[in-house]
């Protein structure tokens, strides 16, 4: 599997390049990428708290759409609606570790999500207490997704090449191609580009709202 990373067979735009040859666990891993770009930013949001800045509501807003659609609604769906079924097939356990656990960390971060969306109404509200509510929610969902990313990259995508066919990879493809079509390539294409935009400014606590810089989605 080639170990496609933010910043290395970019286009032109920053965001990670997948190879017209691409197996669908190379897609699986490039989607990994952006979801990590995420991921990281949210830290400087944390930090961004922790110096008692504002937070920028609308780029939490739009972690939240990207959190729910693009890793959710895409990602996940994927994983738990056609990869990991396949890998039931080709002998993988449906309960316990790897694909129990990891679908168990799926509604977890559902869960937190929805924790965020409701904590930065009150935050906005500036609700006694929403800061903190917020940023240790943020923490929750970068500790669950760091462990969550590295399981699959470290532990499942090694092992799944070792049971997937060409034929198994041909049917995820098209599967997947599917499940595309109706979340839209216009809001993946979207999504993506906000992730890659994050990614440029990790580190710099941009979530804070006096940064002159807004992301536009």
């Amino acid at each position: 599997m080639k170990n496609i990373q933010l910043g290395q067979e970019q286009e032109p735009d920053g965001q990670p390049h997948i190879p017209e040859d691409a197996t669908a666990i190379e897609s699986l891993s490039c989607e990994h990428r952006h979801i990590e770009a995420v991921v990281k930013s949210l830290q400087d949001a944390v930090a961004a708290l922790d110096a008692r800045q504002r937070l920028n509501i609308q780029k939490l807003r739009a972690v939240v759409e990207f959190l729910r659609v693009y890793a959710d609604l895409r990602h996940h769906q994927r994983e738990e609606g056609i990869f990991f079924p396949l890998l039931v097939r080709r002998g993988v356990p449906p309960q316990g570790c790897p694909i129990g656990g990891l679908n168990n960390e799926h509604e977890k971060g559902r869960a937190l999500v929805s924790v965020l969306d409701k904590g930065i109404t009150a935050y906005e509200q500036k609700q006694l207490g929403a800061d903190h509510a917020v940023r240790q929610t943020l923490q929750e969902i970068i500790d669950l997704y760091r462990k969550h990313l590295w399981m699959e990259d470290a532990m499942v995508f090694p092992m799944a090449e070792k049971l997937i066919s060409k034929t198994d990879d041909e049917e995820l493809k098209e599967k997947f191609a599917d499940l595309d079509s109706k979340i839209g390539s216009d809001v993946i294409v979207r999504l993506e580009l906000f992730a890659g935009s994050l990614s440029f400014q990790a580190g710099t606590a941009d979530f804070g709202s006096g940064c002159s810089r807004t992301t536009s989605i």
